[in-house]
C-alpha cells in the first residue's frame, strides 16, 4: 500500500472532479472477476489470480462487486464490496481489466476488476469517477504530453507497414515460384544471405536476407513483432532515422551471422527486429530523466522479456540464427544511442549537422567496417573456405535432386498393363537409376570439411541416394518379373518424397532469424 496524507496528495473531490459525486442517471451492472494477490512489477499492479467471480453494481452512490470463489464440498466463499464514489481515484484500464486506487484511512489501495472483454472495461471506467490523486494526474499529463509531442513528430508509422507489406509479397512471390513449398534453391535465388554467394561479393544479400522468410509461421510471427515494436521505434526515432537504423541493425545481423558461421543459408527479418527493440531500450536509457515513468517501465518491460524469453530458445535449437539476433541487437542498441532524438526534438533538423548526421555516420561506418574486415580475414582460413564450397555444392546439388524426385513422382501415372509394366521398368533403368547414381558419385566424390555438422549432411545425403538406387533396382526388377503389384511404384514414390523431407530437415544448411 501507498500511504498519502489525506489532502495532501488526494485531489478533493468535491473541488476537482464536483462532477463525479452525485451524479444522477449512472446504472451499470457487468459480469467481473475480482483480481487477488496483487504484486507490483515494472511500475504496474497485476492480480495472481482471478478466482473471485461475480459482478459489479454501479450507481451514483457507490460501487459495489459482488464476487464468490467455488470450494470443494462448502459452500461458496463470498466476498462483496461496498465502495463510496468519493473514495475511488486514479481508475484506468489495462486491456480489459480495470484498476483503481481506494483511499482507505489515509492508504491508496488497489482494486483489480476483470472484465469480460475491452468493450465491457470502457464501460466500466466510463462509470467510475474521473477523480485522481495529484501525484497520479501529474504522471498522467505528463504521458500524455509525451504522447501527443511524440505523434505529433511521426504523425504516421509508414514506414513499418511498408516493411510488413514488402515481407509478406516477397513470401508470397517465393511461395508461387515453389508451388507452395519454400526451398532452399529459391530462398538463394530471392536474395538470402548464403554465406559461400555472399562472400563471393554478392554483398547485396546482407540486405534483401532481411525481407525473406522460410516459411508462414516465421513470416507470421515476425511480421506480428515488428507490427508491434516498430511502431512503438518509428515514433520514438522519427520515419527516417527509423528506416535507418532498421536496415542498418539488420546489416550488422547479417554479418555476425556470417562471423559466426559462414556457410549457412539464413534469412528472416528477426536480426533487424532485435535491433528495433535495442534501439527502444537505448532510446530509454539516454532519455530515461525526460520520458514519463509508466510509458519508460512498460517499453522497457515488454523489450526486456521478449529479448529474455527468446534469445535462449536460439541457443537450443539448431535452425535458429542467433548470430544475426545477436548482432541486430548491439548494432540497434548502438546506433540507438547516437540516432535517439530528444523527446521535444521537432521535425525540423537540428542545427548541429555533426551531432545529428556526422557522428551517426561515423559509429556505423566503424561498427560496419570492423565486421566487415573481421569477415574478410576470417575468410581466408582453409577450415571456412573448406566449408563455404561444401555448402556450395549442397546447395547446387538441390535442383538436379528435385528433378530426380519429379521423375520418381511421374511413375505415379504408369498405365497398368503389361505394356505399360515393362515401360515403366525401361525408365527406371534408362533414366532414373542413373540420374540418381549421379547424385551420388557426385556427393561420395565431394571434399568435406572436418567438421561435424558437414560430415552429418553429406552422410545423410549418401544414405538417402543410396537407398533410394536400391529401391528404384528392386522395383524394376520386379516389375520385369511380374512380381510386383500396381501399388509398389506409389509406395516406391510415396517414400522417396518422405525420405527427402526428413533429410531437409536433418542436413541442409539453413537458418531462420
Amino acid at each position: 500500500m501507498n500511504s498519502i496524507e489525506p489532502g495532501g496528495d488526494l485531489i478533493p473531490s468535491q473541488v476537482a472532479h464536483a462532477e463525479d459525486i452525485g451524479r444522477v442517471g449512472i446504472e451499470l451492472e457487468l459480469p467481473v472477476a475480482l483480481g487477488s494477490r496483487l504484486r507490483k512489477r515494472w511500475g504496474e499492479v497485476r492480480a495472481s489470480s482471478f478466482e473471485n467471480k461475480g459482478t459489479v453494481h454501479v450507481n451514483d452512490r457507490a460501487v459495489t462487486i459482488l464476487t464468490s470463489v467455488s470450494r470443494l464440498f462448502r459452500s461458496p466463499l463470498r466476498r462483496d464490496l461496498t465502495l463510496r464514489r468519493e473514495d475511488i481515484f486514479n481508475a484506468r484500464i489495462n486491456g480489459r481489466s480495470v484498476l483503481f486506487e481506494l483511499a482507505n484511512g489515509g492508504e491508496l489501495e488497489t482494486i483489480v476488476v476483470r472484465t469480460r472483454n475491452r468493450d465491457d472495461a470502457r464501460l466500466l471506467r466510463e462509470a467510475l469517477p474521473t477523480q485522481m490523486t495529484r501525484t497520479y494526474a501529474t504522471e498522467n499529463h505528463e504521458q500524455l504530453q509525451f504522447l501527443e509531442g511524440i505523434n505529433a513528430r511521426t504523425p504516421h508509422v509508414w514506414a513499418t507497414w511498408s516493411i510488413v507489406t514488402i515481407a509478406a509479397l516477397v513470401y508470397f512471390w517465393m511461395a508461387a515460384r515453389g508451388h507452395g513449398r519454400i526451398s532452399p534453391d529459391i530462398s538463394v535465388a530471392a536474395g538470402s544471405n548464403f554465406g559461400p554467394y555472399t562472400q563471393e561479393g554478392q554483398w547485396w544479400r546482407l540486405l534483401t536476407s532481411l525481407f525473406i522468410h522460410a516459411n508462414f509461421v516465421h513470416l507470421l510471427f515476425n511480421m506480428i513483432v515488428l507490427a508491434q515494436t516498430g511502431r512503438i521505434a518509428e515514433r520514438l526515432f522519427g520515419t527516417g532515422r527509423f528506416i535507418a537504423l532498421y536496415l542498418l541493425a539488420g546489416l550488422t545481423g547479417s554479418l555476425v551471422s556470417l562471423l559466426w558461421h559462414p556457410a549457412v543459408n539464413s534469412m528472416g527479418a528477426s536480426g533487424a527486429i532485435y535491433g528495433v527493440l535495442g534501439a527502444i531500450v537505448a532510446y530509454l536509457l539516454r532519455h530515461g530523466s525526460v520520458v514519463p515513468r509508466a510509458f519508460y517501465l512498460r517499453q522497457l518491460h515488454v523489450a526486456v522479456a521478449f529479448i529474455i524469453y527468446t534469445l535462449p530458445g536460439g541457443f537450443r535449437h539448431s535452425g535458429v540464427d542467433n548470430g544475426a539476433h545477436l548482432g541486430g541487437l548491439f548494432g540497434g542498441f548502438i546506433l540507438g544511442l547516437v540516432l535517439a532524438p530528444t523527446p521535444d526534438e521537432s521535425t525540423r533538423a537540428s542545427d548541429d549537422w555533426m551531432m545529428t548526421f556526422g557522428v551517426p555516420a561515423a559509429v556505423t561506418c566503424a561498427l560496419i567496417g570492423g565486421m566487415v574486415w573481421a569477415l574478410v580475414d576470417l575468410g581466408k582460413r582453409p577450415d571456412r573456405q573448406d566449408a563455404m564450397q561444401f555448402a556450395k555444392f549442397v546447395m547446387q546439388m538441390v535442383r538436379p535432386e528435385r528433378q530426380a524426385i519429379a521423375d520418381v513422382i511421374a511413375l505415379k501415372r504408369y498405365p497398368a498393363t503389361d505394356e505399360g509394366r515393362t515401360t515403366v521398368a525401361g525408365r527406371i533403368r534408362g533414366t532414373l537409376v542413373p540420374e540418381w547414381q549421379r547424385l551420388y558419385d557426385l556427393t561420395e566424390a565431394s571434399q568435406v570439411p572436418p567438421n561435424p555438422s558437414a560430415q552429418k549432411v553429406r552422410r545423410n545425403l549418401l544414405t538417402y541416394y543410396g537407398e533410394t538406387l536400391d529401391l528404384l533396382k528392386l522395383a524394376a526388377n520386379s516389375i520385369e518379373a511380374k512380381q510386383a503389384d500396381d501399388k509398389v511404384v506409389p509406395m516406391l514414390v510415396q517414400k522417396v518424397d518422405y525420405e527427402r523431407t526428413e533429410v531437409i530437415k536433418r542436413g541442409t544448411p539453413s537458418k531462420a532469424r
